[in-house]
Order: C-alpha cells, then sequence, then structure tokens
C-alpha cells in the first residue's frame, strides 16, 4: 500500500483578522493548530505577531515572531513541537529581550523542562519564558469548521517558566 502525503492550507480567523497556515506532508495536525493557538493567545499582545516570517539575517526561523515598531529590536518568539536545545540556547543568548513561548504536549512538558533546566543552568541571564500546554481538544472545542478561533488566556495553561528581574510586558 502506498500513502501519499499531501501538503494542507487551513485557515483560521481572529475576528477580522484571518491568517493561513500550511501544514506540509511531514508535519503532524498538531503544527497548524499550535500556530494558531500562539496567534490566538498573543496578536492583541503583540500587534507585529507574524506567522513564519522569513528572516534573511537570521540562521533559525520562528514559527511566529513579533518585532517592535521599528522592526529593530525581536520582541517575541515562538517555537511549537520539537525543538533543539543548540537552537534554543543560541536563541536565548541572541535575543536577551525577547519573550520565548513554546507550545507543548501535556505529556512532553516534563522533559522539556527538565531540558530546560539542564541547559539554563550555566547561562547567566535568561528572557522571559513561557510553556503554552497545548489543550486536548483545542481542534474541536475552539476552532469552528468556518477555522473561527475562540480561546482566551484564561483557558489555556501557559507556565511561566522564567521571568527576569524587571520585566516589562509589552501591550
Amino acid at each position: 500500500m502506498i500513502v501519499i502525503q499531501t501538503n494542507r492550507k487551513y485557515t483560521f480567523a481572529f475576528g477580522e483578522r484571518k491568517l493561513v497556515i500550511n501544514k506540509l506532508s511531514h508535519e503532524s495536525e498538531f503544527q497548524p493548530f499550535a500556530k494558531a493557538l500562539v496567534f490566538a493567545l498573543f496578536h492583541k499582545q503583540y500587534r507585529s505577531l507574524r506567522l513564519e516570517p522569513q528572516l534573511p539575517e537570521e540562521r533559525f526561523q520562528p514559527d511566529l515572531c513579533a518585532f517592535d515598531f521599528d522592526g529593530s529590536t525581536m520582541l517575541f518568539w515562538s517555537e511549537v513541537g520539537n525543538v533543539s536545545l543548540a537552537k534554543i540556547e543560541k536563541l536565548f543568548k541572541k535575543y536577551r529581550k525577547a519573550h520565548f513561548v513554546f507550545v507543548k504536549e501535556e505529556q512532553d512538558v516534563p522533559a522539556f523542562d527538565k531540558h530546560l533546566h539542564k541547559l539554563s543552568k550555566d547561562m547567566l541571564s535568561l528572557p522571559l519564558i513561557d510553556i503554552v500546554v497545548y489543550p486536548p481538544h483545542f481542534q474541536e472545542w475552539n476552532v469552528s469548521p468556518e477555522g473561527d478561533v475562540f480561546i482566551r488566556k484564561e483557558d489555556v495553561q501557559i507556565i511561566r517558566w522564567h521571568q527576569p528581574k524587571g520585566h516589562k510586558e509589552h501591550f
């Protein structure tokens, strides 16, 4: 039996704003829905939030990110699913003032937490780090058949893994 996997497009709506997410054939269904979740939770806080932008000067590419008003300072960087510790370490050093958000399924959080502790023990400073626990029924309960996304931060478990002293939220 031959199984042919194809790319698929998902369209999500956040009020008047629409977002088209391409799911590549090698990606799971988790990927586009986790990206939509991050966008739903943070697009009002980070008005310049963009999905999978191409950062020409950057070796690593985010799933979502946001810059300040003049595009000079990274404010927000999000990764959904698997991400290497080497990538995380380099990003933490390069973007010390950014807010990092990692989306993990509940069963993956303890291992990721352990890896972050191991990685961070030798670092002098850390940026703001949150782990969003992907809601088990997000796809069925919080996304309409038309792609409208309905979820609030209060409805999601967000683990504030690290908050630097003197950190100010960007609203």
